[in-house]
């Protein structure tokens, strides 16, 4: 494969693809599940990573949510800054960490009184597939 015919020294540094290339995705795909792990990382080499999640159910009921996970050996942060939906929300997404590493899970989404949704009826054939571009870690992690 001739990989100059897709990528080329980008400005400052950079990996910049010609013109009319693209990613796309259709898998590995995780069935939507109580706390499925989607993704698992250790904290030693990575400090956070940026996620474009997709779920589909059918033609009519998608989701895809783009998410930051910052985590340190104690403690992880996500926060959704963008979701399209051609539905409901499908999902909510966590972290969870101990000393080693963290888990990015995703969960049938809560519905507006609170309530989990039952997955075994509306998310029954869900499938999520994720992107994600991880920032290694600089410093020691067990510098406090």
């Amino acid at each position: 494969m001739d990989f100059s015919k897709y990528f080329f020294r980008g400005f400052n540094k950079t990996l910049r693809l010609q013109n009319g290339v693209n990613f796309s995705y259709k898998g590995p795909w995780v069935p939507v599940e109580s706390n499925t792990v989607l993704d698992k990382w250790y904290v030693g080499e990575f400090m956070a990573a940026d996620y474009t999640i997709v779920v589909d159910i059918s033609n009519s009921r998608k989701q895809l949510v783009k998410c930051s996970v910052l985590a340190g050996p104690s403690d992880a942060n996500v926060i959704v800054y963008g979701t399209s939906t051609l539905s409901e929300n499908l999902i909510d997404v966590t972290a969870t960490v101990n000393n080693s590493s963290v888990n990015v899970i995703i969960n049938p989404a809560s519905s507006p009184d609170g309530s989990t949704y039952d997955n075994s009826t509306l998310l029954d054939g869900a499938r999520a597939i994720f992107s994600a571009t991880y920032y290694e870690t600089v410093n020691d992690p067990t510098r406090s």
